[in-house]
C-alpha cells in the first residue's frame, strides 16, 4: 500500500484484517434466509484483490461532511497526469471503505481512478455503517458528486460498483445522476417491501423475519411500518428502475437465499422494457457473497465486471 506521496505504509491495524466479521445484526438478517450456518462466515475481502504493493500508484483517504452526511473516502490511481475514468465503489452491508482498497488497487492498476466509501450519520456517529445512511437527495450524490469533482478523474467517464447493499445504493445513485455511464451490481436486494412481507414466510423463517422487521424499523427510526414502507419502497430498485439511464450489470448467485435472484430478474425485466440497457449474469450454484468466499467464482465475476467496465468506460469492446 502507498500513501499520497507513494511511499510504502503499514495497513492500519483497525481495519481487522482481510477476514472481517460480520455484525451479530447483520448476521442474524443473513441466518433468516440461510439454510447453512455459512451465511454468516466471515468475507475475505482480498480473496482475488490482494493488497500487493506496486509503484507509481497513489493512494488517498479522507473524511468529509455534507450537510448531517459524514462520508469515509479511500482513493487508488496511477501517477499520471491526464484525467482517468473512474469507479465509485460500495461495500456490502458488513464492509466498510477499507475493507474495499484491494479491488480500488486491482482498478487502479486497470488504469481507473477508484474510490471505496462508507456512510454515517452526524446525529449518530456511534452507529459505524447504518443500513440506510441517506436521508435526503442530496445525500444520495454527495460521493460521486465529490468523485466527478477531483481533478485526477474524467467527468464524463464515471462508473459504479457495490456489492449487496453496496449494489443496492450504486443503483440508485445511477437513477438520481444520469451522468453515470456504468454500474455493476453484485447481489443487491432489488424490493424491500416484498422480502419483508411476513405472509411470504411459513414457520420459523417468518418468526426470523418479524426480528428483522423490528431492526429494519428501529435503523429508519419509522414510528409504524407503513411509515417505514414508505422509505423501503423508495430505497428499493425496483421502483427506480425507468429512472435508471446507464447501462447496468447484474451479477447474481444462482443459490442466492439472502437477496433472491427472481428480484433482479424482476428489475432487470423493468428495466429492458422501460428500453434500458440492462445484463443479468448468473453465477451457477453461487450463493451470496460468493466472490468474497469462493476463488473461481469471484474471478468469474470479476472478468466480466472488467470487460463491461472497460466497454463503457474507455470505449474498448470484448472478444
Amino acid at each position: 500500500m502507498w500513501n499520497l506521496r507513494g511511499e510504502k505504509r503499514k495497513r492500519p491495524v483497525t481495519r481487522g484484517g482481510p477476514r472481517r466479521p460480520l455484525s451479530l445484526s447483520l448476521c442474524l438478517t443473513l441466518a433468516v434466509l440461510s439454510s447453512s450456518p455459512l451465511g454468516c462466515r466471515p468475507n475475505d475481502y482480498y480473496l482475488i484483490h490482494p493488497l500487493s504493493l506496486q509503484a507509481g500508484i497513489i493512494r488517498e483517504s479522507l473524511i468529509f461532511d455534507r450537510d448531517k452526511l459524514r462520508v469515509h473516502w479511500v482513493a487508488y490511481s496511477r501517477s499520471q497526469s491526464e484525467p482517468l475514468p473512474a469507479v465509485l465503489v460500495h461495500p456490502d452491508a458488513g464492509g466498510l471503505a477499507g475493507d474495499m482498497e484491494g479491488i480500488c488497487l486491482d482498478l487502479a492498476r486497470q488504469g481507473y481512478f477508484a474510490a471505496a466509501v462508507h456512510y454515517q450519520r452526524l446525529e449518530n456517529l456511534e452507529k459505524e455503517n447504518p443500513l440506510f445512511p441517506w436521508k435526503s437527495s442530496q445525500d444520495v450524490t454527495a460521493a460521486i458528486n465529490q468523485l466527478k469533482g477531483h481533478p485526477r478523474v474524467d467527468a464524463e467517464r464515471v462508473g459504479l460498483l457495490g456489492y449487496s447493499k453496496g449494489g443496492m445504493l450504486s443503483l440508485l445513485i445511477a437513477s438520481q445522476d444520469s451522468s453515470v455511464k456504468a454500474v455493476v451490481a453484485y447481489y443487491p436486494l432489488a424490493d424491500f417491501e416484498e422480502w419483508l412481507d411476513l405472509s411470504k414466510y411459513s414457520f420459523p423463517k417468518s418468526l426470523w423475519f418479524r426480528g428483522v422487521r423490528s431492526y429494519v424499523l428501529k435503523e429508519l427510526q419509522a414510528p409504524t411500518w407503513d411509515e417505514a414502507l414508505k422509505i423501503l419502497r423508495a430505497a428499493s430498485p425496483i421502483h427506480q428502475a425507468e429512472q435508471i439511464q446507464s447501462p447496468v450489470l447484474l451479477i447474481h448467485g444462482e443459490k442466492d437465499l439472502t437477496a433472491p435472484l427472481s428480484q433482479v430478474q424482476r428489475l432487470c425485466r423493468k428495466m429492458q422494457d422501460a428500453g434500458r440497457n440492462c445484463e443479468l449474469f448468473i453465477i451457477p450454484r453461487a450463493g451470496h457473497v460468493f466472490n468474497f468466499q469462493n476463488e473461481e467464482q469471484g474471478k468469474e465475476a470479476w472478468e466480466k465486471t472488467m470487460g463491461f467496465m472497460d466497454m463503457h468506460l474507455k470505449g474498448v469492446k470484448g472478444p
